[in-house]
């Protein structure tokens, strides 16, 4: 089960997102908040799994008091919002997901089926499920991804990876044999990927060496089908990026 915080400072919004939060019978509500400041308070004595935020609220917003949190690591966070993914994506936040306003349970369901896939990952990754990656360094580090993860190097060859998907302060690698969850940001390891790899979504970053199909949908999304049959769905915003590498295909 997730422990999740709600908040939103609409009490109508508020309640029918926990009652469908509650019908997928995946989570524990830990709060149900139309305060910021108190949902804050909570998050932060930390065993919170994930934060669904209102974007819009008077004050302080979703994702400024997402900036705010101080446990860590942070929880996975959702925006339930009225704005479309496009604009999500200017927020320059790692959420897992968001949920458009008016809500309906399979939209929620299908955003707590991710938190919980992701949150497993993590949990084994803390656990202390060992990392299956290279520990020594190979003579040749230009084809490989360096990586610090609990005072500890580890080298990922950049060939082996199909895609990557954030999860807050985590990152899960798809590789071609495995996963491989880190905790390190997306945003962190885009900066340190070469042009190889390309960003096509708030939360993912694909390589180009792995793309199988490109499917342009309507509204500027796309639909990437890439090595073992992994699928990525891209966002508006990256809607250029996408093109561009439809046209290099």
């Amino acid at each position: 089960m997730l422990n999740v915080v709600v908040c939103d400072d609409e009490l109508p919004a508020l309640e029918l997102m926990s009652s469908l939060l509650k019908e997928t019978g995946a989570v524990t509500i830990s709060a149900s908040c139309q305060s910021v400041r108190e949902a804050l308070e909570i998050i932060n004595r930390g065993g919170v799994d994930l934060v669904v935020f209102d974007i819009e609220m008077p004050g302080l917003s979703g994702v400024d008091a997402y900036g705010q949190i101080t446990v860590t690591p942070r929880p996975l966070v959702v925006f339930a919002t009225a704005h479309p993914e496009y604009a999500i994506d200017a927020f320059g936040v790692d959420a897992i997901d968001y949920i458009l306003k008016p809500f309906n349970f399979e939209r929620v369901q299908k955003a707590i089926e991710k938190a919980a896939r992701l949150r497993r990952r993590i949990n084994e990754r803390e656990s202390g499920a060992p990392i299956e990656a290279l520990e020594s360094a190979p003579d040749d580090l230009s084809g490989v991804l360096k990586v610090k993860d609990a005072g500890r190097f580890y080298f990922v060859p950049h060939k082996d990876v199909i895609w990557i998907e954030a999860a807050g302060d985590y990152s899960l690698l798809h590789m071609t044999d495995h996963e491989l969850t880190i905790r390190v940001p997306i945003k962190t390891l885009e900066t340190e990927l070469p042009a190889l790899f390309i960003r096509v979504h708030r939360s993912a970053i694909i390589s180009t060496a792995h793309i199988r199909e490109i499917n342009l949908l309507p509204k500027g999304e796309a639909l990437i089908r890439l090595s073992k049959d992994a699928t990525v769905r891209t966002s508006r915003s990256y809607r250029d990026v996408v093109h561009a590498l439809a046209g290099a295909a």
